[in-house]
């Protein structure tokens, strides 16, 4: 069996009642004997120093001289912040690291390491996110991403390794080997295999549609800190006006479209005594066209993805779908708590009422749990009006003045998002309410499309 990032591929049953199936399995298990390290899912270019107790990590220089040599710089990494939850997917490490050995201790670049998607089709426009991160520092210059709280790509490319003497980069193909050949026919000849990608291989162009995933490691500049770790409600309003204010100058100076707005996307920068806040991760971010839209195509977190998005509806995105995000993330944090003391302390009380009564369902529960056309459903009944709003919502947010300033920014963004009679039919995407079917029809302004 071969574990990808999207597939387990298993070769023919072994029958080991028969001399056939006999000599398969002992080939195997010599084959197995005789693998790289590389062959057997390690990776050569991040390695534990056990002396030092820190990790070694390699990182391709995109800064280096163009005479088609790869070099690597190396930082070093004395734990990883961010750890791969699944064994699918892009498998996100992320590393709190230095250029300097001797401040391991005192880092100051993050490290990103994933696996994102690469088209095989040449005629798809593949997602790099160095390449969208420099081609964003281009349109707006450094210092103003700097002032305006958005990561900066310093270095970084395609992970590369060693192999018989030459440098290989390390994707699905290279993970395979001399399988991926007859892995590709195998996928050709199947009528609809699903992505996490939202796209498929059809039986109209099969070929033309397999994807691979590239290993790609990315230096980013500054190092912030999780939303967890602010003190109050009052700070997580700072910072998320930060993050929000960089994503509305990204879009208008380079048309990209962040989608995936969430807790984990958004981190903390301390300036002084205050802090800021900082937009990371655009991985799924899109070059949005003349009319400001963008393809519809389900991205995102599944508690903070907008109504449109889970619905996978053709209706095109726009940066209201982002906003609506930002909505949930009020949400989110307003009922779990802003910092990790809270959150704790409320998952406690979660355990325990759940314990006396096996039927309890917490508060935004439905928000990430079932089907995408299940937590749709839950979030346009919880949105429906003011008064299911704060039945469903609002009524379970954390005691305290600074999470009643939380209510009221939360009441705001519902309002202006679903409730504004200025949003016409461009903003169509982001109708929350669009579907309930006893939503009053006189609302003054243009009737928002219907799906």
């Amino acid at each position: 069996v071969l574990l990808t990032n999207d597939y387990l591929i298993s070769s023919e049953d072994m029958d080991v009642t028969d001399s056939a199936g006999r000599a398969a399995y002992i080939s195997f298990i010599v084959s197995l004997c005789y693998c790289t390290d590389y062959e057997l899912g390690y990776d050569p270019t991040v390695v534990w120093n056990a002396d030092k107790k820190y990790w070694v990590i390699k990182c391709p220089d995109s800064t280096a001289a163009k005479d088609g040599k790869v070099r690597v710089v190396e930082y070093y990494a004395r734990k990883q912040i961010i750890e791969a939850e699944r064994i699918f997917g892009r498998h996100t490490r992320g590393f709190a690291a230095s250029l300097n050995r001797n401040m391991v201790d005192e880092p100051d670049t993050f490290i990103k390491d994933a696996w994102p998607y690469e088209s095989s089709d040449s005629q798809q426009t593949s997602q790099n996110e160095l390449d969208i991160m420099k081609y964003i520092e281009k349109k707006l210059g450094g210092k103003s991403m700097d002032r305006l709280g958005i990561v900066r790509a310093k270095n970084g490319s395609i992970v590369c390794f060693s192999e018989a003497g030459n440098l290989v980069n390390d994707d699905t193909s290279a993970m395979l080997g001399s399988v991926f050949a007859d892995f590709k026919v195998a996928l050709s000849q199947t009528p609809t295999v699903p992505t996490t990608n939202n796209r498929a291989i059809t039986e109209d162009n099969p070929a033309k549609s397999i994807l691979l995933r590239v290993h790609q490691r990315m230096v980013l500049q500054p190092l912030g800190r999780p939303l967890h770790t602010l003190k109050s409600p009052y700070e997580l309003i700072i910072v998320l006006a930060d993050a929000m204010a960089a994503h509305s100058v990204i879009l208008k100076k380079s048309a990209y479209l962040h989608r995936d707005i969430s807790p984990n996307n958004i981190m903390v920068v301390d300036d002084g005594e205050r802090v800021r806040g900082l937009l990371i991760d655009f991985d799924h971010a899109i070059k949005t066209d003349k009319s400001r839209l963008a393809i519809a195509e389900r991205t995102g977190t599944l508690p903070f993805m907008s109504i449109c998005n889970l619905q996978n509806s053709k209706v095109q995105r726009s940066e209201l779908d982002d906003w609506e995000s930002i909505l949930y993330v009020v949400c989110w944090l307003g009922v779990h708590g802003v910092n990790r003391d809270e959150q704790v302390a409320y998952q406690q009380e979660i355990d325990a009422m759940c314990k006396d009564d096996e039927y309890y369902k917490p508060p935004l529960a439905k928000w990430e749990a079932g089907t995408f056309d299940d937590v749709a459903i839950a979030k346009k009944n919880d949105l429906e009006g003011d008064e299911s709003f704060n039945d469903r919502v609002l009524q379970y947010f954390q005691e305290g003045a600074a999470y009643d300033e939380l209510k009221d920014m939360a009441r705001s963004l519902r309002l202006a998002l679903f409730e504004n009679p200025e949003l016409g039919l461009l903003y169509s995407g982001v109708s929350v309410i669009r579907n309930i079917p006893d939503k009053p029809a006189s609302r003054k302004g243009a009737k928002r499309e219907s799906h």
